[in-house]
């Protein structure tokens, strides 16, 4: 097993080395999110930027929608997000010992999520090397929430760093999928760029936060696939939404439920497919 412990004196060399730079590293992240249409792959950029404090992980897409967003705002327009955005959670990533939450504003309207996750990533590293593009890589595998995952990584970008969660390894993964291939993230290109240039969460400012841990956040969501327009239905019944009348609003809300419950329904394969076990 690969512990971080016995790396931690080498990350701090290689921290001194790069100090003052930060690096945008862009992967192709493909994903099935309805195991009933396995020929339905979803293809969509990430983008992990890195910077001597910490690394954001989130997609491309988002980054540029909320970025617009923000424009906007500061001009006294009101932008939408971008609808196409088909992953809409941000990981960040504290350095130097990695501490790692998920942010999310997918279930509320009212609150942003962030869930903070301490499981260890208890790696094997293998013999096996094989080059992938330009970089010589080593074979690496993990058992992580409820998956198996074969890990590729490189030594020659000394950042214990990848996509999602996958933290750890002695360098960057370069490539990294599940035993069924439903997960499948490939780095695609390297950049530096200027610390302005890494994404930083201004857009909601005001908006409420739940911090969870994970055992809170499993909780929750488990409760919210039950019944996903749960929150929407009491801002429905409380008066917080107008309707011309009862009618309209209980029309409306059988329409939510069902939209809600069709959406949860075919999003049967999450990247952590433990939270969906009973």
């Amino acid at each position: 097993m690969f512990h971080f412990k016995y790396s931690l004196i080498i990350f701090f060399f290689n921290l001194c080395l790069i100090y003052g730079q930060s690096y945008r590293f862009t992967y192709n992240y493909k994903f099935i999110s309805d195991t009933l249409k396995k020929d339905s792959i979803i293809s969509e950029n990430m983008i992990l930027d890195i910077n001597s404090e910490r690394s954001i992980y989130l997609s491309m897409k988002k980054n540029i929608s909320d970025s617009t967003m923000l424009e906007d705002s500061k001009k006294g327009l009101m932008t939408m997000p971008d609808s196409n955005i088909s992953t809409r959670y941000i990981i960040k990533k504290k350095y130097p010992n990695l501490a790692t939450s998920l942010i999310t504003d997918e279930f509320s309207t009212s609150y942003k999520f962030i869930v903070s996750d301490e499981r260890p990533m208890d790696w094997k590293l293998t013999s096996e090397k094989i080059t992938i593009g330009e970089y010589d890589c080593q074979k690496a595998e993990i058992d992580f929430a409820g998956r198996h995952w074969v890990a590729w990584f490189t030594e020659k970008i000394p950042f214990h760093d990848g996509p999602y969660k996958f933290r750890n390894l002695p360098g960057l993964i370069v490539r990294i999928e599940d035993s069924k291939r439903y997960h499948i993230f490939q780095l695609k290109n390297v950049k530096k760029i200027n610390n302005e240039s890494i994404y930083d969460d201004k857009l909601n400012k005001g908006t409420k936060i739940r911090n969870l841990d994970r055992q809170e956040f499993i909780k929750f969501y488990k409760a919210y696939r039950k019944d996903p327009a749960k929150e929407f239905k009491q801002k429905a019944m409380s008066g917080d939404i107008y309707y011309e009348s009862e009618e309209k609003r209980n029309e409306h809300m059988r329409l939510i439920e069902k939209l809600r419950e069709e959406r949860v329904k075919k999003d049967n394969n999450n990247i952590e497919i433990d939270l969906l076990k009973n």
